[in-house]
């Protein structure tokens, strides 16, 4: 069995899950422009997703070296704080919350050449800034792969009623989106010796979210299975079912956190046709897949509010259906 845990991070800004845990209710309030807030943070975090013991995190809206988040490698610190060596964030953008963002060279911006302002960064003495997704894995990582699925269109709408002028209109850009793929050594699980775990946070705009969930599940198809793609996708299950493109696992609201009542934050694994006992129907395989090649089925699951974010976690254990 294999439990997975899917949460928006929101960049570890403390939520109602601090507010309503008397163990972290000083921490409601923290200011975590300060490292050692921020720190103080992740390690409160990291205690509590220690204590639900999963063995792969998939996040995003993960901040890398941002002002607004003491400057830490979030991905980095947490697997770190988890005692786990097998971590990776994967930029969408590079660049500060406010000001100019960009598209990195290299999405885990783990050295000042990963960005093409990279003579800035020689210059101040550190890393590149960016925001995006991350998996963290106790289980050893075989490969990563990373796919960008686009930013969507940008907007121009005019404010109220005034006679024409540059400030008259508004421009909405889109923020850029990725998905980042981790396949997963799993020995002993039912014959399974891999699983593919996938990280991505959608547009919120439905049509193009679901335009790019095709994307990212077509991309993932492309690695060997069994898959699962976990993270915000900033659509409900109706219209994640829409697509078509993947079987749900586990159910349970997610957002908002201080009193969720939309799933937005799902968990998503290669469709079967169902039998009456709810497992694989005959030729259930497709046809991409070698004969007999595995499924995943969750045999739990659940949702747990954590000390940070808007969002609360959803979780599922998984075992192979061979």
């Amino acid at each position: 069995m294999i439990r997975v845990l899917s949460l928006n991070l929101q960049h570890c800004l403390p939520g109602a899950g601090a507010e309503h845990d008397s163990g972290t209710a000083s921490l409601a309030g923290a200011d975590i422009t300060s490292p050692a807030a921020a720190r103080t943070v992740l390690e409160a975090l990291a205690a509590q997703i220690a204590a639900l013991a999963p063995d792969v995190v998939a996040l995003q809206e993960v901040d890398m070296r941002q002002k607004r988040s003491g400057g830490l490698d979030q991905a980095g610190e947490l697997a770190h704080l988890l005692g786990w060596e097998h971590h990776r964030f994967a930029a969408a953008w590079a660049g500060p919350v406010v000001g100019m963002r960009r598209r990195p060279l290299r999405s885990p911006l783990e050295r000042a050449w990963d960005d093409v302002l990279a003579p800035v960064h020689l210059i101040k003495g550190r890393g590149p800034a960016g925001f995006g997704n991350a998996i963290l894995s106790r289980l050893p990582v075989r490969s990563w792969h990373v796919r960008r699925l686009g930013r969507g269109p940008a907007t121009l709408s005019r404010r109220g009623e005034r006679a024409w002028s540059p400030r008259s209109y508004h421009l909405e850009t889109s923020t850029a989106r990725t998905m980042l793929a981790a396949r997963i050594d799993v020995p002993g699980h039912g014959g399974v010796d891999s699983i593919t775990v996938a990280s991505t946070h959608l547009a919120t705009r439905t049509g193009m979210a679901a335009r790019q969930l095709a994307a990212a599940w077509a991309a993932l198809t492309t690695l060997p299975g069994p898959r699962l793609l976990a993270g915000d996708l900033n659509m409900g299950p109706g219209g994640v079912a829409a697509t078509g493109v993947a079987r749900p696992l586990g159910d349970g609201p997610t957002f908002p956190a201080w009193a969720p009542r939309e799933r937005i934050d799902h968990l998503l694994t290669d469709p079967w046709p169902m039998g009456a006992d709810g497992m694989p129907a005959l030729g259930a395989r497709a046809s991409s897949e070698a004969p007999g090649a595995p499924l995943l089925r969750a045999v739990a699951w659940g949702t747990r509010a954590f000390v940070v974010s808007d969002h609360v976690g959803a979780w599922a254990d998984l075992e192979p259906v061979p």
